[in-house]
């Protein structure tokens, strides 16, 4: 993907060209292949380009328009151009040479401020109007791409990539410590905000006007407003997912190198990449699929899980003739050494710290290989593959509606073929004893903050910021219980993992010339998720029923019909211990830091750690996971800043 910068004066003082510069070669890597930069007094925007579509070879950004006076800067790859070129008049014969950039430009003077509704796929674009002194920026839907700024009037700067920002004088390099101190607890919320103070992440589905009166946010699109979907029976139901589905996969393989997914032994990628390998298939095209394999038997560290994921993503690739399956072990690449890559690429502490080293390992092996576009299937559990919700037939008596509770509560002990008393404790009673259960040693220490365990934060700081207050403003239950409202979880789902994914693989996908792609965002694709009866996911008491019946054929049994979910970086908390001295030098360089022990706890890292040497256990392995990876990873952020 490629990126985008820009700064603005809203007081008409001169922007500098070596500030602009500076940005362009902070996000380089980002765009190997073209770019430029547009400066003209007071405001100054630029574009760095990687070609990963052919249409891309003839993108010639910045665009001014002469007419209108404006300028745009894009990083675009969209999904929807034969609509668009059908609704703003372009040719059949231009159209293979009319870049996605061109399109935005022209969909911007057609519609305006209003445009972004009708752009589908990964984009964010700037426009610049020199007469009104008014700068637009928007993102996409999903917020597959990302989009960081700085505004401290009259100063405003922009960036696909945070460092872009960090790398002008105007952007002081200072903590944002509420937000810090959120991800040191696990404590939801600000998702617009940044480790650094006053940068912010323009959230998904909004846009931006910056003027010299302030800036004004706008949110132009919400999957809960997605249209009721009424078909007439429920193969239509199957049908029309699979087709929007397929459309979602074929879109995203248009690419001037070869592709390859990630593939672990779920529903999500394994769906994601047999639709792949079936469209490659037709064109004599091969898929290259990457499994992360531990290298330790990790099950009985994480039970009732699939802690190796390679036999049932093998059972998918040999489905398909023409998928090359390559395990991905990561023997040259430790948890930390990964940690501190990942710091390097993205400077901010991330949520999904054990799960870098094989992660970084997927798209090295990507890159070594000579591809373009990895295929993912980050966002499916809220959409594709929705479960109907964990507590979902709990909420139906709860709401008052019993005849739709006691159909599905059947329906559900027959598909698992459970007893009454068994049915009725799983789906009736664990959603209201099993938070309880689960977090019963706080109960035992009411005054404990529901942090205590797996945060690494130091006492004394989350008690500066109030980290209570904000946790309790947030409406985060005490007990980090799950909300009993399906469509509150699902909107859970979108609201945490949205804003925070797209922007951390893209930049990974940066650092190795990759464009990252991810079918389930697809927003037709979504809609219709979400829009189809509810019934329709949990059908026959089932759960995901939608996906699973669609991959009929195409998925193998084993896979479609699997309940168990796969535990990536199962081990670990193994490869740590294969790697003690590495673990003990950077704990003891954090100990000897004044500057990070006024936010980390350090005496519960060197506990974790020291527990995880005793005894390797499920208790041991979560904290070594949650607790002391996510602190190092945060103490090594403090070190840099």
């Amino acid at each position: 993907m490629s990126a985008i910068f820009g700064i603005v004066h809203l007081d008409g003082r001169p922007v500098s060209r070596a500030a602009l510069e500076t940005m362009r070669a902070r996000l380089a890597h980002w765009g190997p292949d073209s770019g430029g930069v547009w400066l003209r007094e007071s405001a100054g925007l630029g574009q760095v380009m990687l070609h990963s579509t052919p249409e891309a070879r003839h993108e010639t950004i910045p665009l001014w328009d002469d007419e209108r006076q404006t300028v745009l800067v894009a990083a675009a790859r969209l999904d929807n151009r034969e609509e668009l070129c059908d609704a703003l008049g372009v040719a059949a014969a231009e159209r293979p040479t009319t870049p996605d950039g061109r399109l935005i430009q022209r969909a911007f003077q057609r519609w305006g401020e209003t445009s972004p509704q009708h752009l589908l796929g990964d984009w964010s674009f700037a426009v610049w109007r020199p007469r009104e002194r008014r700068l637009f920026v928007a993102r996409d839907h999903i917020g597959v791409t990302g989009l960081f700024y700085y505004f401290q009037p009259p100063f405003f700067a922009f960036a696909s990539g945070c460092e872009a920002l960090l790398a002008l004088p105007e952007v002081p390099r200072r903590l944002d410590e509420l937000h810090f101190a959120r991800y040191l607890a696990i404590v939801p919320g600000d998702y617009d905000h940044t480790a650094w103070e006053n940068v912010r992440t323009l959230l998904p589905a909004h846009s931006l006007a910056v003027t010299a009166d302030g800036l004004r946010t706008e949110c132009y699109w919400r999957i809960e407003d997605a249209p009721a979907v009424r078909l007439g029976s429920d193969a239509d139901y199957v049908e029309g997912f699979l087709d929007l589905y397929r459309h979602a996969v074929r879109s995203r393989l248009c690419s001037l190198r070869p592709v390859g997914t990630t593939l672990s032994a779920g529903l999500d990628s394994g769906s994601v990449t047999a639709l792949a390998a079936e469209a490659l298939q037709e064109r004599g095209t091969r898929l290259i699929a990457f499994t992360s394999v531990p290298l330790h038997p990790a099950g009985h560290l994480v039970p009732g899980a699939v802690a190796d994921e390679w036999p049932l993503a093998h059972e998918v690739a040999k489905r398909w003739d023409n998928i090359e399956h390559v395990p991905i072990r990561a023997e040259t690449t430790t948890p930390l050494a990964a940690v501190a890559r990942s710091l390097a690429i993205f400077p901010q502490p991330t949520h999904a710290a054990a799960n870098l080293f094989w992660l970084l390992a997927i798209y090295a092996a990507a890159q070594a290989r000579g591809l373009g576009v990895v295929l993912t299937g980050q966002m499916g559990n809220g959409g594709i593959s929705w479960s109907g919700g964990q507590n979902r037939i709990f909420y139906l008596f709860a709401r008052g509606d019993w005849d739709a509770g006691r159909s599905a509560l059947a329906a559900w002990r027959v598909r698992q073929g459970r007893s009454w008393p068994g049915t009725v404790k799983s789906q009736l009673l664990r959603p209201v004893l099993g938070p309880f259960w689960q977090q019963r040693h706080r109960l035992l220490r009411p005054g404990a903050p529901s942090w205590a365990d797996l945060g690494a934060i130091q006492p004394d700081f989350a008690r500066r910021v109030k980290l209570r207050a904000a946790a309790r403003k947030s409406h985060i239950h005490r007990l980090f219980a799950r909300p009993f409202d399906p469509q509150q979880e699902r909107a859970l789902i979108f609201s945490m993992n949205a804003p925070l994914a797209g922007p951390i693989h893209q930049a990974y996908g940066a650092a190795c010339g990759l464009d990252i792609r991810d079918p389930t965002t697809d927003v037709r694709l979504l809609e219709y998720c979400f829009g189809v009866p509810d019934e329709i996911h949990t059908r026959d008491g089932g759960e995901r029923m939608l996906v699973r019946r669609a991959m009929d054929g195409l998925l193998p049994r084993e896979v479609r019909w699997s309940t168990i979910r796969g535990r990536q970086a199962a081990d670990v908390a193994l490869r740590l211990l294969d790697h003690r001295d590495e673990m003990e030098a950077a704990l003891g360089s954090l100990e000897s830091a004044p500057a990070v022990a006024e936010y980390i706890n350090l005496p519960a890292l060197r506990s974790a750690w020291q527990s995880l040497q005793a005894r390797v256990t499920p208790q041991t392995a979560q904290q070594a996971t949650m607790l002391l990876l996510r602190g190092v990873m945060a103490a090594q952020f403090l070190r840099q800043l």
